[in-house]
C-alpha cells in the first residue's frame, strides 16, 4: 500500500528543517536496504498488489473456515471497515505527523514530493494483517477473527489505491473532485484533514479544515 512511511535513516534535515532521526547503529544495516526498497516504483506496485491479495485471502479463509452466521458476519464486516477508518486517521495524525523518527521522515518526503514512491516495504503490511488475525483469534472464533482482519486489510488496500489515485488522477465527477480535494488540502494545511478514504474522524475530532472567512472590505 502507498503510505508515506519510508524508514529513511539519513541525517539530512526533513521538510520542516529539523534533523531527521537516526535509527540505532545495530539496525542501520537492515534499515538502509529497506529505505532503498521503500522509495522504489517496484515497491509501490508490489505493495498495492500484496495489500489487496492479503485482504482477499484473509476474508476467503475466514469464510471457508465457516461456522459463521449471516448477521454476525455482516456486523464483523462493518466493524472491520469502521475500525480501519480510525486506524487510518490515527496513523496519519499521530504516527506520520508525530515525533516518530523514520515514519515522520518518510511522510515529510511525501509532502515534499506527493508523486514520489515513499511507502512501507511491501511485505510488512501483509505480515501485520496476518498477525492481527492471529491476535483476534485469541478472543473470537477463528472464522470471525480472519474476517475481521481481512476487512481491516481491505480498508488498508482501499486506502493505498485511493491515495495513489488522488495524486495521479484528475477526476471529472464533482463528487470525486471534492473527495480528492479533502486530502489535497492536507498538503497545504498539514495540521488538518488527516483522513484519506473518509473525513469522518476529522469531523468528530475537530481537525477538519475550515476556510477562514475573508475580512469584509470597508468602503469609505
Amino acid at each position: 500500500m502507498a503510505v508515506s512511511s519510508n524508514p529513511n535513516i539519513s541525517a539530512k534535515s526533513d521538510a520542516a528543517g529539523k534533523p531527521a532521526s537516526r535509527l540505532p547503529a545495530p539496525l542501520e544495516w537492515l534499515a538502509r536496504p529497506l529505505s532503498r526498497l521503500s522509495t522504489s516504483h517496484f515497491n509501490l506496485r508490489a505493495g498495492l498488489i500484496s495489500d489487496s491479495t492479503i485482504s482477499v485471502l484473509l476474508v476467503a479463509t475466514g469464510v471457508w473456515y465457516g461456522h459463521m452466521r449471516l448477521l454476525p458476519a455482516m456486523l464483523t464486516v462493518l466493524c472491520g471497515l469502521f475500525a480501519f477508518t480510525f486506524i487510518e486517521y490515527a496513523a496519519h495524525r499521530w504516527l506520520f505527523h508525530g515525533n516518530t523518527g523514520p515514519f515522520r521522515a518518510g511522510h515529510d518526503n511525501h509532502h515534499v514530493d506527493p508523486l514520489g514512491y515513499d511507502a512501507l516495504p511491501f511485505f510488512m503490511p501483509p505480515l501485520f494483517m496476518c498477525a492481527l488475525g492471529a491476535l483476534f483469534a485469541l478472543a473470537l472464533p477463528v472464522g470471525y477473527a480472519l474476517l475481521l482482519a481481512g476487512m481491516i486489510a481491505a480498508g488498508y488496500a482501499a486506502y493505498g489505491l485511493s491515495h495513489v489515485a488522488i495524486h495521479v488522477h484528475r477526476f471529472d465527477s464533482p463528487f470525486m473532485r471534492r473527495w480528492a480535494g479533502f486530502h489535497n488540502i492536507h498538503h497545504y494545511h498539514p495540521d488538518a484533514n488527516f483522513g484519506v478514504t473518509t473525513g469522518l474522524w476529522d469531523v468528530l475530532l475537530g481537525t477538519r479544515y475550515n476556510r477562514q472567512p475573508r475580512p469584509a472590505i470597508r468602503h469609505s
